[in-house]
């Protein structure tokens, strides 16, 4: 045993003195979330969370109510942004991002809102296409009866 103990120490010495692996740290937060109207859909843009991150997959998250997000997709970590499809109008859509790597998941971003507008016209604008309706009819049929011959 006392032969073993000089090598049992420089063994120990050894260790202490490598370099340790360190595990990865979950990732920060997706950086500047944007989102905005497109038509029928909302764009979703974000950048990158700070540092020397391999992101796997990003997280999306929305509610229509600011404190109550649910996780909506999962894209790819080579893509920065995507398409929300399943919007309904007259709807406000909170979103926010986040990104995982071998780690674990990372923060959330900031959030984002978005105000989907419905399809109902204003009453000015149903009342002018009423009155150039009207009017059109009315002189349609005014001028009708000015080329019938005379009695």
């Amino acid at each position: 045993m006392r032969c073993l103990a000089p090598f049992i120490i420089l063994l120990l010495l050894a260790l202490a003195l490598a370099p340790v692996a360190q595990a990865e740290d979950t990732p920060g937060a997706p950086l500047n979330l944007q989102a905005e109207r497109d038509g029928t859909r909302i764009y979703i843009s974000w950048e990158p969370p700070e540092g020397n991150v391999t992101v796997l997959h990003y997280n999306v998250y929305r509610g229509t109510e600011a404190n109550n997000l649910e996780f909506y997709d999962s894209l790819d970590g080579n893509y920065t942004a995507g398409y929300d499809m399943e919007v309904v109008r007259d709807q406000k859509y909170y979103y926010a991002v986040s990104a995982n790597t071998t780690a674990g998941e990372g923060e959330m971003s900031d959030m984002v809102m978005v105000d989907v507008p419905s399809n109902d016209y204003p009453v000015l604008v149903i009342g002018i296409i009423i009155a150039v309706v009207s009017v059109t009819l009315m002189f349609a049929y005014w001028k009708g009866r000015g080329s019938e011959p005379a009695p």
